[in-house]
């Protein structure tokens, strides 16, 4: 899972939740890209051991703790199976291994001033676009690179159907704190073409083909 914020003075958790939770600010479920919900990463074989909890002070398997957990917080929770997930790492914190924010970046990270330093120095790795700003005019940033991505013709010049007109459309974006630092969008991309020139280019036709 990956850190809910990376400021404990603004993340949710630290400010709002009514249970226990991991860390400082929390864990929020690892996104996919669509922004239209969430998943974690299971290792599923440690999945079937016991687990620590307030319920039981010699611990449960997961699949006879999870009911017994939401009974018991169910009128403290809300987001659902992400506060359940908090809950659990609370009492496991050894169980957890925690996505640096990159991995994760959400417009929390920018919105208020950049707050990911890991994707300031790799670029965005997983976008998470929630609160729907793919699909509206909040976070205009997010939304042109969703895009970008939605309508690329895969088949075509990265550079010319991708980069330069990502470029063009950020410099729409430079009134919002989070237009203000395309590199942070722009950085993984740019890796992308330059592993894609240096695959069909230089390895495809040798070092010295050009001389």
């Amino acid at each position: 899972m990956a850190p809910e914020h990376e400021i404990p003075k603004i993340g949710w958790y630290s400010r709002f939740a009514r249970h226990p939770f991991y860390g400082s600010t929390g864990e929020e479920s690892s996104p996919h890209f669509t922004g239209q919900g969430t998943l974690a990463l299971l290792q599923l074989l440690s999945w079937f051991s016991v687990f620590q909890n307030s319920l039981i002070p010699t611990g449960l398997a997961w699949e006879d703790m999870l009911l017994p957990l939401y009974q018991k917080y169910k009128n403290a929770i809300t987001w659902g199976d992400q506060d359940l997930l908090n809950i659990i790492f609370y009492f496991n914190p050894e169980r957890l291994y925690v996505f640096p924010c990159q991995w994760n970046y959400r417009p929390d990270h920018c919105m208020y001033g950049s707050s990911c330093k890991e994707a300031e120095r790799e670029g965005v790795s997983v976008l998470h676009g929630n609160r729907g700003v793919y699909h509206d005019d909040k976070q205009p940033t997010f939304r042109a690179l969703y895009e970008a991505i939605r309508d690329f013709p895969f088949q075509d010049n990265l550079f010319q159907s991708m980069y330069y007109p990502l470029q063009l459309k950020f410099l729409e974006t430079v009134h919002t704190l989070c237009g203000r630092i395309p590199q942070v969008f722009l950085k993984q991309i740019e890796k992308t073409m330059r592993r894609a020139y240096e695959k069909h280019v230089i390895i495809h036709m040798g070092p010295n083909s050009m001389s």
